[in-house]
């Protein structure tokens, strides 16, 4: 696993940006790598945007990118729960929908995958009106604009039995000011208030690196995983077996990375992407 890197998955948050600002380093050594015929896929958990969205944000820092090279915690989702519409273990009848807790790339993924749904608000309106609607799934994701009001006719939908799955459970999300509450911490209180705990689909769990060596197309043995987080990002390539880079542009530190287990441990510490360029140049 020593060979030149032809593939990389990069995360988002804390790699290419923070906010609305790209992290130091990101454009200039990800466009080298692409010059250098190294495929990307970029590979978030941050379920709130669409692939589009997330493309075009990256195209406005000065990296251009399409959708296709995209790929959310919200589509690991969806794509989960339509394979299981499709095995039959989930029965989808009419009037019944997938409720959705987090912002636009919830909802724009199920409807990718050809699954109704309905956001947590709607459900709320139509239960108390007498409309005939039956929730059959839960899928949460983070958003910023998620309130009490969404994660309580969550916890009404779980507590009554329904499958719960959750796109991430970072505890924390990077932004411009500071790390903020994530999706974790939103399905820590679901979780305290139901009782149960969901199936969790993003990094650092298989589901997440199944999809994304599948969109990528490149050998495991090639490819390379560039993150800031030791307990997301590298945990999830450690545990399928893929080498991996942390970048100290976020969450994560040397010093963790230098104190981490095994399970957590970065094949590559550097400062900024263009420090990783002997790996695809070798």
């Amino acid at each position: 696993m020593s060979g030149r890197v032809r593939g990389m998955l990069v995360d988002l948050d804390g790699v290419v940006y923070r906010g609305d600002h790209a992290c130091d380093g990101a454009v200039e050594g990800l466009s080298a790598a692409r010059e250098a015929g190294v495929r990307l896929l970029f590979m978030t958990n941050n379920a709130s945007r669409t692939p589009e969205d997330v493309a075009a944000h990256i195209t406005g820092l000065g990296l251009p990118v399409a959708p296709e090279e995209v790929m959310t915690a919200s589509q690991v989702a969806a794509r989960t729960l339509a394979d299981r519409v499709a095995r039959g273990g989930l029965q989808l009848h009419a009037g019944d929908v997938v409720l959705t807790v987090g912002g636009e790339g919830v909802g724009a993924a199920l409807t990718q995958e050809g699954l109704p749904w309905r956001p947590a608000d709607e459900v709320r309106t139509a239960l108390t009106t007498g409309d005939h609607l039956r929730v059959v799934s839960v899928v949460q994701g983070y958003g910023p604009g998620v309130d009490v009001s969404d994660l309580t006719e969550a916890v009404y939908a779980i507590r009554a039995g329904v499958s719960w799955i959750a796109t991430n459970d970072d505890a924390t999300i990077p932004t411009a000011r500071g790390l903020g509450p994530g999706n974790g911490s939103l399905v820590a209180a679901v979780a305290h208030a139901t009782g149960r705990r969901p199936e969790v689909v993003g990094k650092p769990h298989a589901p997440a690196y199944r999809m994304a060596l599948a969109a990528l197309d490149v050998p495991l043995a090639d490819c390379l995983m560039v993150g800031d987080r030791l307990d997301t990002d590298i945990a999830g390539a450690v545990a399928v077996g893929m080498r991996s880079a942390l970048v100290l542009t976020g969450v994560s530190s040397a010093q963790e990375a230098q104190d981490a287990g095994p399970q957590e441990r970065p094949d590559h510490v550097v400062p900024r992407i263009p420090d990783l360029e002997q790996l695809w140049s070798a």
